[in-house]
């Protein structure tokens, strides 16, 4: 009798202790998060940095568990901005003399992500994940032409601030194809219902064109240097290691 209590004993105990490892990992479908660094980060571009205007960024991702061995879905980022041009740079575009004109660049970054983490079931711990990267940049800019404006080379016209400003709106379209690596930790909080993930990653290009719709010379230079001086480096074509942060929610 005393080895059958003994025997129910321990099993009791062992189920007790199967039930609590299962419910410290409680198996999660779908996690959704947002990037709470990218608005603020933006309005930091608008007051500390030189040359932007205004700014906007966003990001999110989505992360489907696939029988709890790896998880899959979408990433998406969209910045804008709008700079001023440079009065003292050497090639002058239109708005560095008008105060009306801008130089306008809206980027949209798509990724496909697959991730293994620590804990697959759940989608927690530290993760691994590689991607496929999709960019497009429309850039939109009035340059000073030459060919409209009647002089030599960049040389400016002697009625340039007397006459009525004539323009053309440069239009450039960058796509870039390429992939991406990722790595960081992700924590399950408030009942594992709450997610915060910390990484960075790094993103080459395998592909890249560039169409470019302007009677100036410089127009594509000009977009390559305004690109690479913005802060946000997701636009450069550079690859250079950027930090991701999530919040969001697990189903």
């Amino acid at each position: 009798m005393r080895s059958l209590l003994l025997a129910l004993a321990g099993v009791s105990a062992c189920s007790s202790f199967a039930i609590t490892a299962n419910a410290a990992d409680i198996h999660k479908k779908i996690i959704a998060e947002l990037d709470p660094i990218a608005p603020s980060s933006a309005a930091y571009d608008e007051q500390f940095e030189a040359g932007v205007d205004t700014s906007s960024k966003w990001g999110a991702k989505v992360d489907f568990n696939i029988a709890g061995i790896l998880s899959t879905g979408p990433e998406f980022w969209t910045g804008n901005f709008v700079v001023r041009g440079d009065g003292n740079a050497e090639t002058l575009r239109r708005e560095d003399m008008f105060p009306g004109e801008r130089h306008k660049l809206d980027g949209t970054r798509l990724r496909w992500n697959f991730t293994r983490w620590g804990e697959q079931s759940s989608m927690r711990d530290w993760y691994v994940t590689a991607a496929y990267s999709y960019l497009r940049i429309n850039s939109r800019a009035n340059r000073f032409d030459e060919q409209i404006a009647g002089g030599e080379g960049d040389a400016i016209a002697a009625n340039f601030f007397t006459g009525t400003p004539d323009d053309e709106t440069d239009l450039v379209t960058d796509i870039r194809h390429g992939v991406a690596l990722a790595f960081g930790n992700r924590w399950l909080i408030w009942n594992q219902n709450l997610s915060l993930t910390v990484g960075a990653s790094i993103t080459g290009t395998f592909k890249r064109t560039v169409g470019v719709e302007s009677r100036d010379p410089n127009a594509r230079t000009d977009y390559d240097r305004i690109i690479e001086d913005l802060a946000d480096t997701r636009m450069t074509v550079r690859p250079i290691p950027e930090g991701n942060i999530g919040l969001g929610y697990a189903w």
